[in-house]
C-alpha cells in the first residue's frame, strides 16, 4: 500500500512539472490585423488637391497604403510604422505630404494584453473589440519641425487607426 502511495505521489509530482500553465497564450497570438481606416478629427489636405479629408488613407493613397500588425506567439509584434506629415518647398510653394518612419527592428517590440487593451512597447495603446476582430489605436499625427503651412500648427492631432483581423 505504501509503495502505491509513493508511486502515486511521484507520478503526481512528475505531472505537475509539465508545462507552465501560468504563462497563458495570448488570444491574438499568430494573428495579423490589416488597417482599414486612418481618420483624424480635423480634415486636412495632405495631397494638395485642394480638398481636405478626415480619412488619411483616402487623402494620401498614393503614399500611404494600409498597414498591417502581426502578433506572434513569442509576445512580439511587427508594429505599424510611425506616421508624420512632412513638407517640402518647391518654387516658394509648400507641398505637404505624409511620410513614414521605417524601423528595421533587430528585436521586434513586445506587446502585452490586459482585458481588451493591447500595449505595444513602441508606445501604442489599442482597444480590441469583444470578438477580437477589430483593433483601434488612438495615435497622434505630428508635423515635422518645418511645417507651419498651410493649416497652422496641429501637432498632436488625434488620429484613430482601425484594423481588422485577417
Amino acid at each position: 500500500m505504501k509503495h502505491c502511495l509513493y508511486l502515486s505521489l511521484l507520478l503526481l509530482a512528475f505531472l505537475s512539472c509539465g508545462e507552465d500553465e501560468s504563462k497563458e497564450k495570448s488570444p491574438i497570438a499568430e494573428v495579423t490585423y490589416r488597417q482599414i481606416s486612418y481618420t483624424v478629427e480635423t480634415a486636412i489636405d495632405l495631397n494638395n488637391d485642394g480638398i481636405a479629408s478626415s480619412d488619411l488613407l483616402e487623402e494620401n493613397e498614393q503614399v500611404l497604403n494600409p498597414q498591417e500588425i502581426t502578433f506572434t506567439s513569442e509576445n512580439t509584434v511587427i508594429p505599424p510604422y510611425a506616421i508624420t506629415t512632412c513638407v517640402s518647398e518647391d518654387d516658394d510653394h509648400f507641398i505637404e505630404f505624409v511620410c513614414l518612419t521605417v524601423e528595421n527592428y533587430l528585436q521586434p517590440p513586445s506587446y502585452t494584453i490586459n482585458g481588451n487593451t493591447v500595449v505595444i512597447d513602441t508606445g501604442l495603446v489599442g482597444e480590441l473589440s469583444q470578438d477580437l476582430d477589430t483593433l483601434r489605436f488612438q495615435e497622434f499625427l505630428n508635423r515635422d519641425h518645418l511645417n507651419h503651412y498651410p493649416h497652422g500648427d496641429f501637432n498632436n492631432l488625434a488620429a484613430v487607426s482601425t484594423y481588422v483581423r485577417e
